[in-house]
């Protein structure tokens, strides 16, 4: 590969870094009116902690 092969495809890689990291963080920005969902979103079920947990419980 000579120089100019080199510079053209360091550019294009380059390029693709800066769509795949634009596209990404547009995917990720917060929407208004979301915020409270996007903090509370998990993969548990909504019952907290406090509610199910009972130390040395004899159920």
């Amino acid at each position: 590969m000579d120089k100019n092969q080199i510079l053209v495809f360091s550019a294009v890689v380059a390029v693709l870094a800066v769509r795949l990291y634009m596209k990404y963080k547009k995917k990720d920005k917060i929407k208004p009116g979301s915020e409270a969902k996007s903090s509370a979103s998990t993969d548990f079920p909504s019952i907290s902690k406090d509610e199910e947990y009972e130390p040395y419980s004899k159920k």
